[in-house]
């Protein structure tokens, strides 16, 4: 297992569902849950005091029962319902998604694996797509309503934003 924070792998022996833990590497404060598959994974209950910064290029403000996201230097806002987001990276971080991975081959310039989960906005539809290529990172893509694509650190977005998926 890694920290959602900052991806470092945990040594975690004997870890018991509702157990709480910290991260050596980061500071951040985990829970130990299960997954609607019944595997054991780790929530953020606090982030480190210090070093922890937000996502470059990505920001979040939470606004009632909706999150507001800004994209990069335009600073493209696309404003998702809080739940709906929260279900659609809950189901990318279980590997389900609406275009189940394939099994990679060997043959070049192959596309990499992905799943993939629609959130309505009220601009159009925004799209998250989990890159899961086997040898390169984890991450998470964000296609704007406006065609705009932006990719993150799949870990380390998925840490920030979960605050702002709470209510």
């Amino acid at each position: 297992m890694v920290c959602p924070v900052c991806g470092e792998p945990l040594e975690l022996e004997e870890v018991k569902p509702g157990e709480v833990l910290d991260c050596e590497a980061c500071g951040a404060t985990l829970k130990a849950a299960l997954s609607s598959r019944g595997d054991l994974r780790l929530e953020v209950v606090a982030y480190p005091e210090e070093g922890f910064e937000p996502l470059e290029g990505l920001w979040a403000f939470g606004e009632g029962e909706e999150v507001l996201l800004v994209f990069g230097e335009e600073e493209e806002p696309v404003r998702v319902d809080r739940l709906e987001l929260a279900e659609a990276l809950a189901r990318l971080e279980e590997g389900v998604g609406e275009e189940p991975p394939k099994e990679a081959e060997d043959e070049p310039n192959l596309e990499p694996d992905y799943v993939s989960a629609e959130v309505a906005a009220e601009e159009g539809v925004l799209l998250l797509r989990r890159i899961l290529f086997q040898g390169a990172p984890d991450l998470l893509e964000f296609t704007l309503p406006s065609g705009s694509v932006y990719a993150f650190p799949f870990r380390k977005a998925l840490a920030y934003l979960r605050p702002f998926l709470r209510r």
